[in-house]
């Protein structure tokens, strides 16, 4: 079971901290009096244990910071699942999760603020790096230090400031390494010896040796950083963690070529803007596009509604037949707000089985040339229309669509612009109002089934609605989360 996103409540306290004067968008100073609201409150609650991780003040100095600079928070599962929704709620995006109980236990979460993504990273359970155990959840110990929320103290303390960092590469000096050295002179001697022996029986004598000396004050050797590596690298492929290390071999990997903005590996996304004219589809497009702009996300913008005529021969062919552009017909009585027109009502038919097979191969041959080279490197395209357009024109429920479908990548996200259909029609009364209605209805029923990989969102283009507030921070959170996906 996923312990991370449990349903949960903040206590009333920490939820006041920035309900309910929520802003479009929250700076890291909402963000971390939230947090910090909430750490403080665990404190009077036995079954929620939580605190700050890093140096002392790091947490602190977060709220000036810009760029994707971690806020670190360790907690036990009952407060992870509280610290979960609360970020889910302020619209945060998972964009790391690990849970396996032979490893470190984590989730992180961007969360889109005035100044760009910020990433709050919460470490469950006990303190690890990777397989190696550092300390036992049993044995972390945590403190209030006048700044309001506990922090670590004790052995998890000196383990969390200095052990943490060197297996991950970085041997840390100035306030964090005194710091962790103050941790560890004020640990009693039996805990310092059991986690002298379980470093040893992890990482090996020298490794364990190493560390020991640092934390009583002497200089670290030349050598520890890397003694340190190899014993984590060798610590990773034994046979007890080899299964856990190949199922976090995304996270363990370096992102490299394919780094996004948070420095993890990304993904491409497509976004999918679908609905009838009038529904707001350019208007949305306009700003999603910027909103991922602003974070530092690149974006390409493509159309991909059918040509209606551009395509070569097909403009002259409509001209001697007399056949209306795809998608103009006019419905009939025996439409009804929710139904497809049916085949029945359209005239030329040959002329439009044979157009939807044309179009649906030109579907997927803009595929290839518009929106595939986009996702390249962890882009995000926006597309203004897909192949769902075929399920209504030129040839309504024909098998050219089916087939399209099937050979094009489903959306990540799929975004419907919505409103009433008569202030849609307002906008674009150049066509019949019962059409529009009729084929904005089916579009929500396209939302409803869920086609999308990541989400499939309604966004309100009404400016009545209380979503109308910040109408695309959803959509901005699916696509940072499409983004990060690892499968």
């Amino acid at each position: 079971m996923n312990t991370l996103a449990a349903p949960e409540t903040l206590p009333a306290s920490a939820s006041r901290a920035l309900h309910p004067t929520r802003p479009i968008r929250p700076t890291r100073r909402d963000v971390w009096d939230l947090l910090s609201a909430a750490l403080a409150a665990f404190a009077d609650t036995p079954d929620k244990r939580a605190a700050w991780q890093g140096a002392r003040g790091a947490a602190e100095q977060w709220r000036f910071s810009t760029g994707p600079a971690d806020l670190d928070i360790w907690c036990n599962d009952e407060a992870s699942a509280c610290l979960a929704t609360a970020l889910t709620d302020l619209g945060a995006a998972r964009v790391q999760h690990a849970d396996h109980p032979r490893r470190l236990r984590h989730a992180s979460y961007a969360i889109e603020t005035n100044d760009g993504l910020a990433v709050i990273d919460l470490t469950v359970g006990d303190l690890r790096v990777g397989p190696v155990l550092l300390v036992p959840e049993a044995d972390v110990r945590t403190t209030h230090d006048g700044l309001g929320a506990p922090v670590l103290t004790g052995i998890a303390a000196a383990a969390d400031r200095f052990v943490r960092p060197l297996l991950r590469g970085r041997i840390v000096d100035g306030a964090r390494l005194a710091q962790a050295r103050t941790a560890w002179a004020t640990t009693g001697e039996t805990e310092r010896e059991a986690f002298t022996a379980r470093m040893r029986s992890q990482l090996g004598r020298s490794v364990a040796a190493g560390i020991a000396t640092t934390l009583g004050g002497s200089n670290p050797p030349l050598d520890l950083k890397k003694k340190a590596r190899t014993a984590l690298t060798r610590a990773s492929l034994r046979p007890a963690s080899l299964s856990s290390t190949w199922q976090q071999r995304h996270t363990i990997l370096p992102a490299r070529g394919k780094a996004g903005v948070l420095g993890l590996t990304t993904k491409g996304c497509i976004v999918v803007l679908v609905g009838t004219d009038g529904s707001g589809k350019s208007t949305v497009a306009a700003e999603i596009d910027q909103r991922l702009r602003d974070i530092e996300i690149p974006t390409t913008s493509v159309y991909m509604g059918m040509a209606r005529g551009n395509l070569p021969g097909v403009a002259l062919a409509r001209k001697v037949l007399g056949v209306s552009p795809a998608g103009d017909h006019a419905p009939t009585e025996s439409v009804t707000a929710t139904k497809t027109p049916s085949p029945d009502t359209l005239d030329h038919a040959m002329v439009r089985r044979a157009a939807a097979w044309y179009y649906a191969a030109e579907y997927v041959y803009r595929y290839w040339r518009d929106i595939r080279p986009g996702l390249k490197n962890g882009g995000v395209v926006i597309s203004d229309r897909y192949v769902y357009d075929l399920r209504e024109s030129p040839w309504p429920k024909s098998r050219a669509s089916r087939v399209a479908e099937l050979l094009m990548p489903r959306p990540d996200v799929l975004v419907l612009p919505d409103a009433p259909d008569r202030l849609i029609h307002a906008r674009k009364p150049e066509r019949p109002a019962s059409e529009q209605a009729a084929q904005q209805a089916r579009f929500r029923e396209l939302v409803e089934s869920d086609p999308a990989r990541t989400a499939s969102l309604t966004v309100d283009t009404s400016g009545m609605s209380r979503a109308h507030i910040d109408p695309v921070a959803n959509v901005v959170t699916a696509v940072v989360a499409s983004l990060h996906r690892m499968h």
